[in-house]
């Protein structure tokens, strides 16, 4: 069971402070049904299809526009995934079964002979009007509202079923005080704001992130190095692939990080401890560090209380700032993710060098211009292979009974990717590897033949020796056999052998 905890000042030389300074909760992923917490981040998912991101504040108001609005407190321990309706003025709620789930019968009845006009529906403006304020005070259920408009349809009874459900769904969406608290996910959250705020995020779609982070290979108990313009979409992946267990290293514009999309994502705490940050400035090695001058003891015990607080906040920033500047200068990172407003050939070659080797690489950018440069870069130097340019491709589909389909529209492009992996090279020459491979094979060949010949030896004795004698002679016959008499311009004759 998830329980909530307050992030509080905490006192000299004890942990660090996290990157995002918001209210975490503990990690739910044992629980079977993860539940709503105070304080936490919620995405509420309302009939016109429309999302709207809420912290649960204890004692508080949610106000969801026309749907109506509804105590949080109401909300707070239930579990995510639940359709809840408001049905009454005071923001109390109720679970309802969700109407997405009904099913419908297929007929032959079509709409041939439907007189789509003004003049079908019988009740006036003013009356669904009322209608309408009647469902907002609660003295009237949305079910009634929609069954009295139908009943009022001189034409509903000639269309097809199909028809009669998309025509309820319409009438649903305008009337239906109900609302489904959904958890933010990566995925959840990705696409909320693709859709919300494509700028945000670079326009990243949620299938090119899931490229990223599959061909950056990450994983548990990693050290990872990134440059994250989306506002934090790539970290919180990051973040929540890892699980807390490894680092992560942020570089950003500025004195401070802008991951906002993190704190939407109710990150526990040992999570966010696991990201660190620095400044694009203070990756030169050359730049001087901010030095902290520590007060005596005295000093310290003359402060007032908000003043011992500043001091403490400034000493554990400080020693976060060098710590983070020695986890980036010692290298040896697993990965490079880059999405940035710089060109990456130039971001590329700053970075390189503290990543290991057979480690990969992978850029994003919404323009494929801007990928070919970094491209032509890194396939005409030799630190670089498997140097690649992907596009990935995404298209949603309708899945409904006996109305299973692709949409109508779709998202023209979600980025591009460049991908690839760094190699180290060799610092002597290759050929030396050669012969000395050539050496140790001679070497074990010798010692395996004189191995053989001892054994012979021990076994065969004195008969293996006399064996061995003819075998001599015989080559030495040879051997004058095969000499030759050549005759010299002189006359006289010479033996060499052939």
């Amino acid at each position: 069971m998830a329980t909530t905890k307050e992030v509080t000042p905490t006192t000299v030389g004890s942990a660090k402070p996290t990157v995002v300074p918001v209210t975490t909760t503990t990690d739910d992923i044992e629980e079977d049904f993860p539940h709503i917490r105070e304080n936490q981040y919620v995405l509420i998912h309302m009939p016109s299809g429309n999302v709207k991101m809420v912290n649960l504040k204890p004692k508080s108001q949610v106000s969801l526009g026309k749907f109506g609005t509804f105590s949080s407190n109401n909300l707070i321990d239930k579990p995510f995934g639940l359709s809840y309706e408001i049905y009454d003025q005071k923001g109390n709620i109720r679970p309802v079964r969700n109407w997405a789930l009904a099913t419908v019968e297929e007929t032959n009845a079509n709409n041939q002979n439907i007189l789509d006009t003004a003049g079908v529906q019988k009740l006036t403006h003013e009356e669904v009007e009322k209608l309408k304020q009647e469902g907002l005070k609660g003295n009237m259920k949305h079910d009634d509202i929609i069954n009295k408009i139908i009943e009022s349809h001189s034409e509903f009874d000639k269309k097809t079923e199909y028809s009669k459900a998309k025509y309820i769904q319409r009438k649903r969406k305008k009337f239906m005080k109900v609302f489904t608290p959904v958890r933010p996910t990566l995925y959840s959250l990705a696409q909320f704001f693709f859709t919300k705020n494509p700028d945000k995020i670079r326009n990243m779609r949620v299938d090119t992130l899931s490229q990223i982070i599959s061909l950056a290979n990450i994983h548990a108990n990693s050290k990872m190095l990134v440059v994250d313009d989306t506002q934090g979409l790539i970290v919180s992946a990051m973040a929540e692939r890892m699980g807390g267990y490894g680092k992560i290293v942020g570089i950003h514009d500025g004195d401070h990080q802008n991951y906002d999309v993190m704190r939407y994502m109710n990150f526990s705490k040992r999570i966010l401890e696991s990201v660190h940050t620095i400044p694009l400035a203070k990756i030169d090695p050359n730049e001087s560090e901010e030095e902290f001058v520590p007060r005596s003891e005295e000093e310290i015990a003359a402060m007032s209380e908000a003043e011992l607080r500043g001091y403490e906040r400034r000493q554990r920033v400080a020693a976060s700032k060098a710590e983070t500047r020695k986890l980036f200068f010692d290298g040896k990172f697993d990965g490079l993710i880059i999405s940035s407003q710089y060109t990456p050939e130039t971001v590329i070659k700053k970075l390189v060098p503290y990543l290991s080797g057979s480690r990969r690489i992978v850029v994003y950018s919404h323009s494929k211009e801007v990928l070919l440069e970094a491209a032509h870069y890194m396939r005409k130097s030799t630190d670089f292979l498997a140097v690649d340019i992907t596009e990935s491709s995404l298209r949603q589909y309708q899945v409904l009974p006996g109305r299973t389909h692709p949409e109508m529209t779709t998202s023209a492009g979600g980025g591009y990717i460049l991908s690839a992996i760094k190699i180290i090279d060799c610092p002597f020459d290759m050929s030396q590897v050669y012969s000395e491979n050539n050496a140790r094979r001679k070497k074990r060949r010798n010692e395996k033949e004189q191995k053989k010949l001892a054994e012979k030896k021990s076994s065969g004795g004195k008969e293996e020796t006399s064996e061995e004698k003819p075998v001599i002679e015989e080559e030495g016959e040879e051997q004058k056999k095969s000499e030759k008499m050549d005759i010299t311009e002189d006359g006289e004759s010479t033996t060499t052998a052939a």
